[in-house]
């Protein structure tokens, strides 16, 4: 199962595409997101979050992005919702990208 950016459960998290690969990251190393590195040191998080955010009108974008955070490959698609990847392994954890920058909200 992929981490989904659909926003359909009640069970859903909403945040930023930055921060769930670094919650997924953690989540795939049984530790604490604060212990990892800064995810700027590999990629622009702000660039990331923009590529993969609703367009202005509320559609959905669609792409696929690969790159590597501190020895894992990540792979973000965006295809039929937004799903991820952490060396080839789908991430099961649910997640929505919230449409205000910055705001993380619990459904």
């Amino acid at each position: 199962m992929s981490t989904s950016f659909n926003k359909s459960s009640g069970d859903d998290v909403y945040e930023s595409v930055s921060i769930a690969v670094v919650t997924a990251v953690a989540t795939h190393r049984g530790a604490d997101p604060a212990e990892l590195p800064p995810l700027y040191e590999w990629i622009d998080p702000d660039a990331l979050d923009s590529i993969f955010a609703p367009t202005r009108r509320g559609g959905s974008r669609g792409g696929r992005l690969e790159f590597t955070y501190d020895g894992h490959a990540i792979t973000v698609d965006c295809t039929d919702g937004v799903a991820i990847e952490i060396d080839d392994s789908p991430v099961a954890r649910p997640v929505v990208v919230d449409s205000e920058p910055g705001s993380l909200t619990n459904a």
